[in-house]
């Protein structure tokens, strides 16, 4: 070996000659301003959450007399969009029962569409839940309420298998 030395090879930082030496964006203005937008959400939230609530029952009910399973289909998105709401806007018991009811459908449709009445006690407690404005995750009535939702879901799929909630 002629030569035993190491090269450092430093590329040129092509990304900085394109943004130039600027400062970044102020952590803390991001910060208060992400948190101005959200507030100001907070607003519309209520509104928001009681169109999916409502759209979610009149969902539920055309299952009932119908059994299609788009109906299910369209239960299990808007439990989805209800659990990725709740807890950003201050209930973070309707994302927990949207999850449930999300994961409820997800684990398998057919036991689900033969559990109506589980659905149904999932979209109870959300109504409970908005109309009482029950913000408390710690709630020891709503956490009852919660894990007799995971035990009839786990029930109904027959106790066995991955855990729902």
């Amino acid at each position: 070996m002629a030569d035993d030395k190491a090269q450092v090879f430093v590329p040129p930082n092509l990304l900085r000659a394109k943004v130039g030496n600027k400062p970044g964006p102020n952590i803390d203005q991001m910060v208060a301003s992400a948190q101005a937008a959200l507030d100001e959400m907070k607003e519309d939230f209520e509104t928001w959450i009681r169109d999916d609530l409502k759209s979610l029952k009149e969902t539920v009910a055309a299952l009932h007399r119908t059994a299609d399973p788009i109906a299910l289909d369209r239960i299990k998105t808007l439990a989805h969009e209800i659990k990725g709401q709740g807890t950003t806007y201050g209930y973070p018991l309707l994302t927990a029962a949207g999850d449930l009811l999300h994961l409820f459908i997800d684990r398998d449709a057919t036991v689900a569409a033969r559990n109506l009445d589980i659905i149904d006690a999932h979209v109870d407690f959300m109504t409970l839940v908005l109309n009482q404005e029950l913000r408390d995750q710690g709630d020891a009535m709503a956490q009852g309420i919660l894990q007799g939702l995971r035990d009839a879901a786990k029930k109904a799929h027959g106790g066995a298998g991955r855990a729902v909630g």
